[in-house]
């Protein structure tokens, strides 16, 4: 990733023991398959040791895909799918994947995060970015629900937003410490 680019603008590719949604491509053994490697978008720029990895369909309504390291691109794939606790996500995303691949209309996800939470998230790292910045609870109470929201002097200590932005900031630096990885699990 470019550290250079915004959030929007850079394709973000997990690790398969953090996002279920990721499918794991390998060899067919079967003899089965009928999709190759040659046919799915791969991003070079990101291939690594441990393979290759591509997104497929629409921005919101994508299925990423890791394919196995050096695969021919003639080779005919199968998916590995872990038999766990979230298998049922696995399984849609391979089925978005599959729609995506066929040039079928794909899907979004049932679980989508709520833009109101969305929201939440967002201002939850603001909250702490500003805090290690040195920013006072005060301080982010006003930049995140306005001047005229937050009341003067000791009124403030008493105030609902001073404890609103006290759970911002919680719940920002459990993001950070890892909390983030749950977004990603059903």
């Amino acid at each position: 990733m470019d550290p250079r680019r915004a959030a929007e603008e850079t394709e973000v590719y997990w690790l398969a023991n953090y996002d279920p949604r990721l499918i794991q491509l390998v060899a067919d053994t079967t003899g089965l398959g009928d999709v190759t490697a040659g046919q799915l978008p791969l991003r070079h720029d990101i291939a690594s040791d441990d393979g290759a990895y591509a997104k497929i369909g629409a921005s919101k309504a994508s299925g990423t895909a890791k394919l196995a390291p050096g695969l021919p691109l003639d080779a005919p794939l199968m998916a590995i799918v872990p038999l766990d606790a979230n298998i049922p996500t696995r399984i849609e995303a391979m089925a978005r994947l599959w729609r995506a691949l066929t040039g079928q209309q794909s899907l979004l996800y049932a679980r989508e995060i709520p833009a109101s939470r969305r929201e939440r998230l967002a201002m939850s790292l603001r909250a702490v970015d500003a805090r290690h910045a040195g920013a006072t609870r005060r301080d982010i109470a006003e930049t995140i629900f306005g001047p005229e929201q937050v009341p003067e002097g000791v009124a403030f200590d008493d105030h609902h937003l001073r404890s609103r932005t006290a759970r911002l900031i919680r719940d920002g630096l459990a993001l950070i410490a890892g909390g983030y990885r749950k977004l990603l699990k059903s």
